[in-house]
C-alpha cells in the first residue's frame, strides 16, 4: 500500500507537467516510465513500459492544452500497477507486461474524464474568485496558482491510488486460473504491440520537428536493449 501511495503522489507530480505547468515532456512515458519505475524498485519495467507506451501515443504529443484519449496519464498508470503487481506476482511478469500495456490504453480513457473533471473543477474555482474581484476583494495570484496546481495533483492522486487498488483487486481474483504458459503469449504480444507503435509512428518521419524525439527514443529504447542483453 505504502508504494502505490508513493507512487501515485510522483506520478500525481508528473502529471501537472502534461499541460498545468512546465511542460518540459516529464509527463510523457519515455521519461516518466523510468522515473516511476526506478523509485518503485523495477527500473527495467520503467524503461520498457515507458518505450513500448510511448511509441503508441508519439503521434499524439499534447502541447499547450490536453488531447483525449490522455496517453500520458494511462501510462502512468500502468507503470504504478505495473511495479506494484510483478513485485507481488513476479511469476507472470512476461504477461503483466503485455496487460499493463493494454491496461494503459483503456487508462487513457480514464485520464481524460479525470483531465475534464479538473477542468470543470477550476471553472468553479475560478468563477467563484471573479465573484470576490466583482465585489472588491483582493486576490493573491501566487495562492491562486497554488490551489489550482494542488487541486489538479490531488484528483490525479486519488484516481491513481483507487485505480490500482481496484484492478490489483481484480487480478488477484483471476490468479487462481492463470498458467505460466501465459508468459510465453505475453512475450510475442510485446513485440506485435512494438511492431504497432512503429506502425503509428512511421509517418512522421517526414516531419522535422518530430526528429528530436526519434533521437530521445532511440536512445532509451537503445539502452534498454543494450542492458537486456549484456
Amino acid at each position: 500500500m505504502e508504494t502505490v501511495i508513493l507512487l501515485s503522489a510522483v506520478a500525481a507530480i508528473l502529471m501537472l507537467d502534461n499541460s498545468a505547468a512546465f511542460q518540459v515532456l516529464l509527463a510523457q512515458p519515455i521519461f516518466s516510465g523510468p522515473i516511476i519505475g526506478y523509485i518503485g524498485g523495477n527500473v527495467e519495467l520503467g524503461y520498457e513500459l515507458g518505450f513500448l507506451l510511448q511509441l503508441v501515443w508519439l503521434s499524439d504529443l499534447p502541447i499547450g492544452a490536453a488531447i483525449i484519449p490522455e496517453g500520458n496519464f494511462g501510462s502512468m498508470a500502468a507503470t504504478i500497477l505495473g511495479v506494484y503487481l510483478i513485485g507481488l506476482h513476479p511469476q507472470y511478469s512476461e504477461f503483466l507486461v503485455f496487460l499493463m500495456i493494454c491496461y494503459g490504453i483503456l487508462g487513457s480513457f480514464i485520464g481524460a474524464k479525470v483531465v475534464n473533471l479538473i477542468r470543470k473543477g477550476n471553472e468553479i474555482y475560478l468563477n467563484s474568485l471573479q465573484q470576490k474581484l466583482e465585489q472588491g476583494k483582493i486576490i493573491r495570484l501566487g495562492r491562486v496558482i497554488f490551489f489550482s496546481l494542488l487541486f489538479n495533483a490531488a484528483v490525479v492522486f486519488i484516481f491513481f491510488v483507487a485505480m490500482t487498488l481496484i484492478f490489483a483487486k481484480l487480478f488477484g481474483l483471476f490468479q487462481g486460473v492463470l498458467i505460466p504458459e501465459l508468459n510465453r503469449i505475453g512475450m510475442y504480444a510485446r513485440v506485435a504491440i512494438l511492431g504497432t507503435g512503429i506502425g503509428l509512428t512511421i509517418t512522421l518521419f517526414s516531419e522535422k520537428r518530430w526528429r528530436p524525439f526519434y533521437v530521445i527514443g532511440l536512445l532509451f529504447g537503445g539502452g534498454w536493449v543494450l542492458y537486456e542483453i549484456f
